[in-house]
């Protein structure tokens, strides 16, 4: 069985605002797959809370239900101007060997998913943009 995590999160940046696409591998059982599976409704298994913090700022706090789909995938946005965006590097950049500068850093953006089971699933991106 595939191991349940948060696979993706990738965010772009404009105008301030902060747009975080996540994506989870998670089979999402729902109360009838379950009994219908193994005979037994508690079998369910599926992310039941969900929570994005950059720093101790928390900038998503939602509750889910057995109703997503089986690997799902969520999008949400949130005002980034009090947050430290760093500078994101080009690709030429990076080919050349550049490394940013330790000022060129960004705050993170933490994603905490928790299913039924109790298992906790953790993912953490650094708010980045590219310069203008």
């Amino acid at each position: 069985m595939a191991r349940n995590k948060i696979t993706a999160v990738k965010i772009k940046i404009k105008d301030g605002v902060a747009t975080a696409k996540m994506a989870f591998s998670h089979p999402m059982m729902t109360y009838n797959q379950a009994k219908a599976k193994t005979g037994n409704a508690d079998d369910a298994n599926f992310i039941t809370h969900i929570t994005g913090k950059v720093g101790e700022e928390t900038v998503l706090d939602i509750s889910t239900s057995q109703f997503f789909s089986k690997n799902p995938i969520f999008k949400f946005q949130f005002k980034c101007d009090s947050f430290k965006v760093g500078r994101k590097l080009t690709g030429r950049e990076l080919d050349n060997g550049v490394k940013r500068k330790e000022t060129e850093y960004g705050d993170s953006l933490k994603i905490i998913a928790m299913d039924r089971k109790g298992e906790t699933y953790e993912k953490e991106v650094e708010l980045t943009a590219k310069k203008r």
